[in-house]
């Protein structure tokens, strides 16, 4: 669960250690609980690539003066003294009031124990009771459940989801129980959201293990229909790794903390979010709008069953229609099978013609943003069930319908581009080749933003080969791709020129050497591991030099030049930079040199 801000309807800068018995048993909550005095806080979950804040976490404390004002220890003596289920009502009415008194236009999480949706005490009915009462459309409330306590019946905890579910809210799945139970309860509710624990969000973008974890939840995730949020994000290395590997939201200190009154802070949040969003765009990137995506009329929600049918029957090419909202944020897609599944049968429009859309709509569908690569798309859409990969998705524009996606246009874009890389590229490596090399550059130069151009070679590469021979040779290369494209970012790029020469192309690091470093020393790991030990132990080997002499070689050592390109700044030839720059590293005693150009010349950076 997330420190900085998810615990159980409460929001806390710092874990706090377990209530003490003496705070467990504090008479005082009740009265609190009686009387309402709960401060509520909102923290945003933000959509990066559309730049814009997607809804609000409702965090709830005690009253700032007592021990409650923690929540760990507020919920906790609530368990203790049975006050759970009218403590969790409390905080429900206070963030649901006070998120509409501020007019948030977004969606609103609100945190709710398992426990508690089975428990006698707890009164069905009131959440709807009090939206209805305020005109808040029940889609708007997301129930996020949050367990503290392993044990409960999974098929229990289903029953009750899906009366939720029937009602109209959308469901999120915290960090739910532990192992088995949880995965269980995951696949029988298909939730419309999970969120990712900050565990696994800390640190990722230093530790492989845990993007391997990432790359699993996502896949699992997407292929259930289920959006995720990366909770506990505080670095933007972290974010970067996260928006690589696909993740949908993100919520965490880098954006903000929570507040009780969000839009006094709402300008500078979107400020930070535009540039948060510039950067990651990357000139390489082709997009969905341009090419799948197909403009087409959505359906309000209040629009009916008899009149979706009309629509369908006056467009007989259009396989789902998307439904938005009265702020067009889509919230289902209804597929031609489900209304003639509906209307087909015998009385089928005098029994649903007149119901809402909808009470037919798939809810939580595939909304993907313009600026959205092809491959993530690819990705998500592949990793459907297969009931629903043939159905078009929902394209967003900051979060806004804008149309349809036709999957046989995806399927024949991503076709294009695998047959134009296969014609350029290196046949050991499959790397892009020349051509693509510099069609690269022009495109970072293009986008007039600051860049790393890096050319990298092998030395004593030739003797390497000469006394190995070339399968190994061959292999040690692969092992210069497999270096470079496992540390690249998804807005680099990594090109093979031919022979021991590379072009690697990064968007800007503040620890450029380190990152160096550690892309040099995991290439040597795996060269050492492909000779013999005496060679390792040696350092090195014996072979002929150019002129047929024998003399000792150390092992292949990978050099790397990297040029520290400012926006809207470039040399006329990049190879006539690299030529001189490239003998310079290889002068240096680690391999390395990075400089910066500043006008026509370059400093040491």
């Amino acid at each position: 669960m997330n420190v900085m801000g998810n615990w159980p309807n409460g929001a806390m800068t710092h874990p706090c250690p377990p209530a003490s018995t003496t705070e467990a048993t504090d008479p005082s909550l009740s009265a609190i609980v009686r009387e309402g005095r709960i401060d509520v806080h909102f923290q945003p979950i933000v959509a990066i690539r559309s730049g814009r804040v997607f809804a609000y976490e409702a965090l709830s404390r005690g009253p700032h003066d007592t021990v409650y004002a923690h929540p760990l220890t507020m919920f906790e003596a609530a368990r203790k003294q049975s006050l759970l289920a009218p403590l969790e009502a409390v905080c429900r009415h206070r963030a649901i009031t006070a998120w509409a008194d501020q007019e948030l236009d977004e969606l609103l999480f609100i945190n709710v124990s398992p426990e508690v949706l089975l428990d006698p005490k707890h009164r069905s009915g009131e959440t709807l009771r009090l939206l209805t009462r305020l005109g808040i459309p029940p889609h708007r409330l997301v129930i996020e459940l949050t367990e503290q306590s392993p044990g409960i019946d999974p098929d229990l905890m289903a029953e009750a989801v899906r009366h939720y579910q029937s009602m109209g809210f959308t469901i999120a799945l915290d960090d739910l129980g532990e192992g088995y139970a949880s995965l269980r309860l995951w696949s029988q509710i298909r939730p419309d959201f999970v969120k990712l624990d900050r565990h696994f969000v800390s640190e990722l973008d230093r530790d492989r293990v845990k993007r391997r974890f990432v790359r699993a939840f996502l896949d699992v995730a997407h292929g259930v229909g289920s959006r995720v949020i990366a909770e506990g994000v505080e670095r933007e290395e972290e974010l970067d790794c996260l928006h690589a590997l696909g993740a949908d939201y993100y919520q965490g200190w880098l954006f903000a903390r929570p507040s009780p009154t969000p839009k006094a802070t709402r300008l500078e949040l979107n400020e930070r979010l535009a540039q948060l969003a510039a950067r990651q765009e990357s000139p390489l990137q082709e997009c969905v709008a341009r090419h799948v995506c197909k403009w087409q009329p959505a359906l309000a929600m209040t629009v009916t069953v008899a009149e979706a049918s009309e629509r369908f029957s006056a467009a007989p090419d259009v396989a789902a229609m998307a439904v938005v909202d009265d702020q067009e944020m889509p919230i289902g897609v209804l597929t031609r099978e489900a209304v003639m599944a509906l209307v087909g049968k015998r009385f089928g429009f005098d029994l649903h013609g007149r119901d809402p859309v909808t009470s037919a709509m798939h809810v939580a569908p595939l909304c993907v943003e313009v600026t959205e690569p092809l491959d993530q798309v690819s990705r998500k859409v592949t990793g459907r069930d297969s009931d629903q990969r043939a159905e078009p998705f929902v394209v967003t524009q900051r979060g806004r319908y804008v149309g349809m996606g036709q999957i046989v246009a995806l399927l024949q874009q991503i076709t294009e581009q695998k047959v134009a890389i296969a014609r350029q590229a290196n046949p050991l490596t499959q790397l892009p080749g020349n051509a693509p090399v510099r069609a690269a550059l022009d495109a970072f130069v293009r986008a007039r933003k600051s860049f790393v151009a890096c050319y990298l070679d092998l030395d004593h590469f030739k003797p390497f080969n000469d006394r190995f021979g070339y399968a190994l040779g061959d292999q040690v290369l692969l092992d210069v791709a497999g270096t470079l494209g496992e540390a690249k970012g998804a807005h680099d790029f990594l090109g093979h020129l031919g022979g021991d020469d590379f072009v690697l192309l990064l968007a800007p690091r503040e620890r450029l050497q380190c990152f160096l470093a550690a892309i040099q020393a995991e290439f040597s790991a795996r060269v050492a591991s492909r000779v013999p030990a005496a060679v390792v132990e040696e350092g090195g080997f014996t072979a002929q030099d150019r002129f047929g002499q024998q003399r000792f070689f150390p092992l292949p050592r990978l050099t790397v030049a990297a040029l520290n390109v400012p926006g809207g700044l470039a040399p006329q030839s990049f190879g006539d930079c690299w030529g001189p720059l490239k003998q310079s590293a290889k002068r240096t005693e680690n391999g390395r040199l990075v400089v910066r150009m500043r006008g026509e010349t370059f400093a040491a950076s």
